[in-house]
């Protein structure tokens, strides 16, 4: 693995646990929407490394975008979030295959939990950079409205843009919440266009129960599920 120095050029908290981080490299390694990549994560003589999906589309600088939850006790998470801009570590290039298919020639229903949102705001900022030819559906399913990792962002682009639709559901509804509630498996059914293919990432406990909804009463094919887990 081909490894470049990469300075923190900005952050800013997306919800109460999620930090966002841009990393400018200082050698450009291009990646298609939807892949991740390994930051290397000193640890006084020792080095971890920890993959996290790029929630960004390509820049011409190499720049790039991942969301970090902080997890209690967890050095990688708690390093991170300790950063400051300015400075640095050391990135791995760009992997995985849970990409945009080119062409899109099927409608997308792009299913995640928490920050497995990620990839999918990457592949949704590809698609409005040059037009969706397919309908596409993103299902969020997070805790509570503070939750919602990039929600404003989300409901601008459907409202600009005709192919895409954005649905929010909440585990943990506060009173009053009058949109979805529930867990993602829920609401499939409903949002499933016919010929659609499903893009799901999060957790694996959800990946399979939203796999066996998919296969076991709506009639996915393999084919039409792309998964990528986070644990």
């Amino acid at each position: 693995m081909t490894l470049r120095s990469a300075v923190l050029r900005s952050a800013r908290t997306l919800t109460p646990e999620v930090r966002e981080l841009t990393f400018a490299p200082d050698r450009p390694a291009p990646h298609s929407p939807g892949q991740w990549v390994s930051l290397k994560i000193p640890q006084g003589a020792e080095t971890l490394a920890r993959s996290y999906s790029i929630a960004s589309d390509a820049r011409a600088d190499g720049a790039f975008d991942v969301a970090v939850t902080l997890v209690q006790g967890g050095p990688g998470s708690t390093f991170l979030h300790a950063m400051s801009p300015g400075e640095a570590i050391e990135v791995g290039d760009p992997m995985g295959f849970f990409t945009l298919p080119d062409p899109l020639d099927h409608p997308m229903l792009m299913v995640a939990t928490g920050t497995g949102v990620a990839p999918m705001r990457a592949m949704l900022q590809r698609l409005a950079r040059e037009g969706s030819p397919r309908e596409v559906t993103l299902l969020l399913g997070v805790r509570t409205p503070a939750d919602a990792l990039y929600d404003d962002e989300l409901r601008a682009l459907a409202r600009a843009a005709p192919w895409f639709r954005y649905e929010l559901t909440l585990s943990r509804p506060p009173e009053g919440w009058v949109g979805r509630s529930g867990y993602v498996q829920t609401h499939l059914a409903e949002l499933a266009l016919p010929g659609c293919h499903a893009y799901v990432c999060g957790l694996n406990a959800m990946l399979k129960a939203v796999r066996v909804e998919l296969k076991g009463s709506l009639g996915f094919t393999r084919e039409r599920i792309h998964t990528e887990r986070y644990d």
